[in-house]
């Protein structure tokens, strides 16, 4: 299968590029930036809020990967990550559409149910969190997102292309979420506050790039979305107890009385069985 791979050589792109190398897919590796890919696939630079070049990359491929995208909300007045973000994604579903492409896969993320980025304390309404919780967004990483999923659901009805988002938490190599668990659980008091803003939700790289390649080999229609995380958290204080502190007026809606996450992966693992 021909693959175009948007973000190569981000965190999950190059992960998910060396996996789809492995499997013997032909990659169009795409990123802003130059960098490194696996050997016999070429790196395409650009940027992608060009429609010229996003047709380019994307033509003649059967599937498109896409991870590009500014990772959180930088810039002071909102604009430039709201401007790229969009655009570029925008740009790739119509490119895609375009080309006739079987399937995209993409990552929104769950910093579109609003807690992440916020400036104001924003807790879940309930958990675990599905995917029909409300999304409340008050910045322009979360709004991007947002935006996206309802641009993936547009071009769903405009064309044949199936169109499949992944809620994906904090993503990284093992490595790099140890360290970050063993800061905020232990050293970091600012830290373990960023950690409950996100949930205390993780996922391996390695698990986003199998779902993600299990996604352009099926048979999946329409447009989906999904969450995608571990089933369990980064802490090491009972989830129950983390909620009761950082999120009182959270409904539980389970039992938290162990590491469980508080973000809801079932809907996946009902349609597409691959658990991380």
């Amino acid at each position: 299968m021909k693959i175009t791979m948007t973000g190569a050589i981000g965190r999950i792109g190059k992960v998910t590029t060396q996996l789809l190398v492995d499997r013997g897919h032909e990659v169009v590796a795409v990123d802003i930036a130059d960098g490194p890919v696996p050997a016999g696939i070429k790196l395409h630079v650009g940027d992608l809020t060009d429609l010229d070049f996003a047709d380019k990359v994307v033509a003649g491929s059967d599937a498109v990967i896409h991870m590009a995208g500014i990772p959180s909300p930088r810039d002071e007045r909102q604009y430039n990550v709201y401007k790229n973000n969009v655009n570029a994604t925008f740009a790739i579903f119509s490119a895609a559409a375009n080309a006739k492409c079987r399937v995209v896969a993409y990552a929104s993320s769950c910093s579109a149910y609003g807690q992440a980025w916020s400036d104001e304390w924003t807790s879940p309404l309930y958990a675990p969190m599905t995917e029909p919780h409300p999304l409340m967004c008050t910045e322009s990483y979360s709004l991007c997102k947002e935006a996206n999923e309802q641009a993936a659901l547009m071009w769903s009805k405009r064309s044949d292309t199936t169109f499949v988002g992944f809620r994906f938490p904090y993503t990284n190599n093992m490595a790099d979420l140890e360290e970050f668990a063993i800061k905020f659980n232990h050293h970091d008091a600012e830290l373990a506050k960023t950690a409950a803003k996100i949930g205390w939700a993780y996922l391996d790289a390695r698990d986003a790039a199998a779902a993600l390649e299990l996604t352009v080999r099926s048979d999946l229609k329409g447009a989906q979305v999904f969450n995608l995380m571990a089933p369990d958290t980064m802490a090491i204080e009972t989830t129950d107890k983390l909620l009761a502190k950082y999120h009182p007026t959270t409904e539980l809606r389970g039992d938290f009385s162990g590491y469980q996450s508080i973000f809801s992966s079932d809907h996946w693992l009902e349609v597409m069985g691959y658990k991380p």
